[in-house]
């Protein structure tokens, strides 16, 4: 196929020049990669046909040259130079095009370029690798050159270099480029610098609310938001850190940022101003300044103090050396740099009083030594003592008055043998280190006084007209001006009047009074929105008599919004909205006080949502949340008609109403809480719509009145939630009000409890036996193992009494374990000493059969005791298993597996339904006595156990009557053909000693 003529024609008359206008048949967008474009002398583009999909073209305006990186954009200006036929490679927006550029008429080119490839490129990743060709084999890079690198590339705020000083658990800031810092150190906290270890990088957002940067308190004062850490790679001595912080929102960092930045913390490690060495030990005296030399002309700032600090110690052979400056007013030298034994200390204050470094600054000469046994002659000077300290040498550094600036000091562990040397060396030493000195002092007051007005709080100077002098860049974005617009601006201007702002002329009368004022206030900004401020003034006049004010504007709308938030939190609902329990107990203890001011009554409503549990389980927690926001709605429309109601929720199920002014009497507050406690339940009779569900929900009801002259604030609670549990226990949906009584019984349940927990501990509870025999031949088959209390020198407490206060707590769980493993130990005994029953069944509960480990104990129990397989029998309601259908159904197909024997007790008064059981792996079912009990009186009894036996031959499932007391029970179970039975008429359950004798008799 030959290629289309490429069409040229002329449009336009310009004296200067024609206009060309190119074209080409249009090729369809999706099917080509070729494109033909105009290329101007400006170097603009005009496509000549369609472009591919994805394939944008520059502004227009735009030269072609502007999108090209350095080396392609020369290539192209030289190809267009020569005006000849070429081919090239230019990137384009992440593509790399292939060229062929023909010059055309006036100065024109015609470009055809192949799109299809696209190009991508991680330019910190080259700069990585060109970085370390670079410095890895010739140089070592300097940090101020670094810490350019990382600005130009990654733009932080501030850089910082620490070290970590394991010993003193301290991080010490040796380095900083970006906003003012103070090289103050911090506590390092172990386990911020373990996970920065293990991760090789730590990048964080909203610092201020970090745990882990905690130590480093200046974050939220300098207004760090975005941080990124990554740890120093020192080879020898301690490790070290370096920090990249933002002071605005920033994305997350890149794995190349990161990778970046590890390669370059590699650099830093190395380089020279970090990597200096000490000479091995003392040098010749005629050497100390030549050595010194290089030092004093390389480093400045406190580069220059850590350093020399180290060479002194290391060319003197001094123990320690220190350098310090002294506050005018205190009697103190802030030590800025110290080094004991080569290695560079946090900084600390020195106390003067009694020191060698006093008499140092109070003498008229500028160098200070004390030979020998300084240590003795200040022995109040414990730095001197504890290190045994021999020799000093001291220098005063004053400023041009005349005062004390501050101090240099050698301290040996030695006497001083030539002390004209360091006389002469200190003396040497003294305009440099006094000009660093001065230079230190004026950089932290210009710091001081630069940070105080450009601070993260605005901060303005009015006149006395109450008229803007100066405002500093803070409160100008405050007020969303400048602060050229600010200058002149009337204060009242700026102040939103709202209701609960104190006025102009409180706060002009507090300052003439005190000169100060300092409270909360509406700032209005431009966009006409009020900013919550707080602010502080001062008054002050200066030389002339002349007043201003000084004002101090923070913003506090985020602490506002936090403080919101975190009450809300600390005293919301999260899924309802409602208040929660906190809330709640507060707000009890303020209604019962002023209920006991007023002389009146009042009321609290505990609901409590019945079967609550069950709807979770088998519907989802998703509709039981949705059910807990209906049951809210519905409550908070129906408090909107009660004066002065509280509602909130309390638990996963329950809510509370309080309801104080019910009546200043007790049978008028009773019957006014009653009319509410009906009015909740109407208010449940309507069923919930969920999800295309109908849920009929009641609530149990406790109800307790206040105040109550020997109640606590969170007695109420307890009393109403007794009350609820009264409720249930007597029906659901059913309202009780708390008695003494109803606290006299959970009382006894609590103490039975403790009572119930030492037996089991004690070896109070034993086991008792009742045998299963056969309707027909009235042999052996089996024995139920049923427990028993005897508390020592007291009467046995019966089963029934123990039992239902054990299954409301973990407790039935214990005594579960214990019951089966003395069970497996008698069965176990039996077979091997062909005794006993054959089989054994155990009753389980439903906290026990659904606890975590319940197969994995019984699967330890079977290894143990290996004789009880197929022997054993467990015993649990339906109930237990429609509790749970599905993973009843698992866990009992497992304990089937392992050789356990599984039986339904007390069938037919539960959930009976026969399709479960073509489900389940049963192998028993166990008829209640509340059938066997009129089995000979009451004919529909009979044939509902009559169906039960046909059910169970044709599922070929053992029966067992239990509960058979009189001669015409048992007739008639055979008369339907019961497998088996137990009772009183053969025998009550006995301990196993009777057992083994009523066995003996039976053979």
């Amino acid at each position: 196929m030959k290629p289309a003529p490429v069409i040229m024609t002329r449009h336009g008359h310009n004296k200067n020049k024609d206009v060309i206008i190119m074209s080409l048949p249009a090729l369809p967008q999706a099917q080509h990669t070729l494109c033909f474009f105009r290329l101007d002398p400006q170097f603009h583009l005009y496509p000549l046909t369609a472009l591919p999909a994805g394939l944008t073209m520059p502004n227009a305006g735009q030269s072609l040259l502007e999108r090209l990186n350095e080396h392609d954009r020369q290539r192209l200006e030289q190809a267009c130079h020569a005006r000849q036929a070429t081919q090239l490679g230019l990137t384009v927006n992440g593509r790399r095009w292939q060229c062929h550029l023909a010059p055309v008429e006036h100065d024109n080119w015609l470009l055809s370029a192949d799109v299809s490839q696209n190009e991508h490129l991680d330019e910190l990743g080259l700069l990585e690798w060109r970085l370390h060709r670079a410095l890895g084999t010739e140089r070592d890079a300097r940090l101020a050159e670094l810490a350019d690198l990382l600005f130009s590339r990654l733009r932080p705020d501030r850089i910082i270099i620490w070290r970590h000083y394991e010993a003193d658990e301290l991080l010490r800031p040796i380095y900083s480029q970006g906003l003012p810092f103070a090289l103050r150190p911090v506590r390092a906290d172990r386990r911020y610098l373990r996970t920065l270890h293990q991760r090789g990088g730590l990048s964080y957002s909203h610092c201020a609310g970090q745990p882990l940067l905690a130590a480093f308190d200046y974050l939220s004062a300098d207004g760090i938001h975005h941080r990124l850490d990554v740890p120093l790679p020192f080879a020898p001595g301690p490790a070290g850190l370096l920090s990249l912080e933002y002071a605005r929102p920033h994305p997350a960092m890149s794995a190349s940022d990161m990778q970046f930045v590890a390669a370059l913390a590699t650099h830093l490690a190395r380089a020279p101003e970090l990597t200096a060495t000490l000479p091995a030990g003392p040098v010749p005296d005629g050497e100390l300044m030549t050595r010194l030399t290089p030092l004093l002309c390389r480093h400045t700032g406190q580069d220059f103090f850590n350093q020399l600090m180290l060479q002194l110690v290391g060319l003197t052979g001094a123990h320690t050396a220190l350098v310090g400056l002294k506050p005018r007013q205190a009697d103190t030298i802030r030590v800025l740099a110290c080094s004991r034994q080569g290695q560079l200390c946090p900084p600390f204050s020195y106390h003067l009083a009694h020191t060698p470094c006093a008499m140092t600054l109070e003498t008229g000469e500028p160098v200070r030594l004390f030979t020998t046994d300084v240590a003795t002659q200040f022995p109040d000077d414990k730095r001197l003592t504890e290190a045994h300290i021999q020799g000093y040498a001291g220098l005063a550094l004053r400023h041009e008055d005349g005062s004390p600036l501050g101090t240099l000091a050698l301290l040996f562990d030695r006497p001083l043998t030539q002390p004209a040397s360091l006389q002469a060396l200190l003396q040497g030493l003294e305009p440099r280190v006094g000009a660093e000195l001065r230079q230190r002092r004026m950089q932290e007051g210009l710091m001081v006084t630069a940070t105080a007005f450009e601070a993260r709080e605005g901060i303005f100077i009015a006149d006395s007209q109450m008229r803007i002098q100066q405002a500093n860049q803070a409160f100008a974005r405050l007020c969303g001006l400048t602060t050229a617009e600010l200058t002149d601006m009337s204060l009242l201007a700026l102040r939103a009047d709202m209701p609960g702002v104190y006025e102009v002329d409180n706060i002009i009368q507090a300052l003439e009074r005190t000169g100060w004022w300092q409270g909360e206030q509406q700032l209005l900004r431009t966009d006409g929105q009020p900013l919550p401020v707080n602010v502080r003034v001062s008054k002050i006049r200066d030389g002339l008599g002349i007043t201003h004010y000084v004002y101090h504007v923070e913003d506090i709308s985020e602490q506002q919004a936090n403080r919101h938030r975190i009450e809300k939190m600390a005293y919301g609902d999260e899924l309802t909205g409602l208040h929660n329990r906190r809330f709640m107990v507060e707000h009890i203890r303020d209604i019962v006080t002023l209920a006991g001011q007023d002389a009146s009554r009042g009321a609290l409503l505990l609901l409590d949502l019945d079967d609550f549990k069950n709807i979770n389980n088998s519907l989802g927690y998703a509709v039981g949340d949705a059910l807990l926001v209906q049951v809210a709605e519905r409550l908070t429309r129906f408090c909107v008609g009660l004066d002065g109601v509280s509602l909130a929720r309390i638990a996963s199920d329950e809510f509370v109403l309080l309801c104080p002014n019910l009546g200043h009497g007790y049978t008028t507050a009773k019957t006014r809480a009653e009319q509410i406690a009906k009015g909740l339940r109407e208010l449940f009779a309507l069923p919930f719509e969920i999800s295309g569900l109908r849920l009929h929900v009641s609530a149990s009801a406790g109800i307790s009145l206040f105040p109550l002259s020997d109640a606590g604030h969170e007695e109420y609670l307890r009393q109403a939630d007794t009350a609820s549990h009264m409720a249930k226990r007597i029906a659901p949906g059913s309202h009780v009000f708390f008695n003494r009584e109803m606290a006299e019984e959970i009382q006894e349940r609590l103490q039975l409890s403790n009572a119930l927990q030492q037996a089991l501990r004690n070896e109070e509870l034993e086991l008792h036996f009742q045998p299963q025999l056969s309707l027909e031949q009235d042999r052996v088959l089996g024995a139920e193992a049923l427990l028993r209390w005897q508390p020592p020198g007291q009467a046995p407490i019966p089963p029934g009494l123990f039992i239902p206060v054990a299954e409301e707590t973990s407790l039935i769980c214990e005594i579960g374990d214990w019951v089966l493993q003395r069970a497996c130990a008698r069965l176990q005994h039996w077979r091997e000493h062909n005794s006993g029953p054959v089989r054994l069944s155990v009753n389980i509960s439903a906290r026990h059969f659904h606890s975590p480990d319940f197969v994995s104990r019984m699967e330890t129990l079977l290894q143990r005791f290996p004789g009880c397989r197929h022997r054993l029998i467990l015993e649990v309601t339906e109930g237990v298993i429609l509790e749970n259908l599905d993973e009843s159904r698992q866990r009992m197909a497992r304990l089937k597996e392992l050789g356990c024997l599984l039986s339904i007790d007390d069938f037919g008064t539960g959930y009976s339904s026969f399709a479960y059981l073509r489900e389940l792996p049963v192998d028993e079912l166990k008829l209640d006595r509340a059938f066997i009990r009129h089995i000979d009186t009451h004919p529909r009894d009979r044939a509902i156990i009559a169906c039960i036996l046909q059910l169970a031959r044709q599922l070929q499932l053992a029966v067992v009557a239990e509960g058979v007391e009189t001669e015409p029970q048992r007739s008639q179970l055979r008369l339907l053909g019961c497998p088996a039975y137990q009772g009183f008429l053969r025998a009550r359950p006995m301990p196993e000693d009777v057992l083994m004798n009523w066995l003996s008799g039976q053979a």
